[in-house]
């Protein structure tokens, strides 16, 4: 049985918006918000400067993803290189230095809007350890070393730019954390280490499925697209589709695509409308964990 090649395709570059889960995801809950991430440069009435600190701020549970997903990747380029047994102790002391590196150089909301004094990196620490050692303990790692490592040469893990793909012919962004094959069939596994979203998840997975589809002309039931929960115990998303859930899943995308579009004065060149009309949406959950709370008051 051959084994599928997987390589990306380099599509010319377009100024139209490309559709995300993220990105309608923050424009459905605050257009305010939505324009000062995507259309900062467009803001007239803060400094250049000020609107980058803010942009840079961080939060300890997106570091502690961070890291998760960095020592995920050490730990698959690893295991390409060898297939002796880890060292779990020099692994989670790998951890630790990369948290340690990370939190001493990054701001964080938590800090920077007086939410708390400082940052606890041995806090942080222990949940990073968690996760590596359910995901090291789970039946998913015992199957990667057992079986799929037959296959490593053709590992994608983390791979670069921004997951540009086209949904049915519109321009989107899904970046995956890893893809394998197998044989004629193609594994995708995405990490989590925060709290599950069964909807949100499905549909990322499902974008994953159709961007195998569209980049490697792989048949649909040989696509294997599952969401890794690494905390705070370990757990499996996966799903099944047909059809009718795929001609759903891309009129739902058209259909925030166009959302999204109209917003802006140029859709073609991804001009945003003016900041007036992109209203505020204030929640005390939402604007406690927005990186540009103070623009707003």
């Amino acid at each position: 049985m051959q084994t599928i090649e997987l390589k990306f395709p380099n599509y010319p570059f377009t100024s139209i918006l490309g559709w995300s889960i993220s990105r309608f995801e923050m424009f459905d809950k605050c257009k305010r918000q939505y324009f000062y991430q995507y259309y900062s440069k467009h803001v007239k009435d803060v400094p250049n400067y000020k609107i980058s600190i803010l942009k840079e701020l961080t939060s300890v549970p997106l570091e502690v993803g961070n890291v998760v997903h960095d020592c995920m990747e050490a730990l698959l380029k690893r295991l390409q290189q060898s297939d002796s047994k880890i060292d779990e102790e020099r692994f989670f002391s790998f951890a630790d230095e990369k948290l340690q590196e990370y939190f001493s150089k990054k701001s964080f909301i938590e800090v920077y809007y007086g939410y708390l004094p400082s940052v606890d990196p041995a806090a942080a620490s222990e949940r990073v350890r968690t996760c590596l050692k359910n995901f090291i303990g789970s039946p998913c790692f015992s199957w990667i070393y057992m079986k799929a490592i037959i296959h490593r040469t053709g590992w994608m893990i983390e791979p670069p730019g921004f997951g540009e793909t086209r949904l049915d012919g519109m321009k989107a962004y899904c970046k995956m954390d890893f893809l394998f094959p197998a044989g004629d069939e193609v594994y995708i596994l995405d990490w989590k280490t925060g709290a599950k979203d069964q909807a949100k998840h499905a549909a990322q997975l499902m974008g994953y499925a159709v961007a195998a589809n569209s980049n490697f002309s792989i048949p649909w039931n040989r696509i294997f697209p599952k969401i890794i929960y690494l905390y705070p115990y370990y757990d499996e998303l996966e799903i099944s589709f047909g059809e009718q859930e795929l001609t759903n899943f891309f009129q739902t995308i058209r259909e925030q695509t166009e959302e999204m579009q109209s917003f802006c004065k140029n859709a073609e060149q991804n001009l945003p409308r003016d900041i007036s009309e992109f209203p505020t949406n204030p929640s005390p959950g939402l604007c406690r964990n927005c990186k540009f709370q103070q623009l707003c008051g």
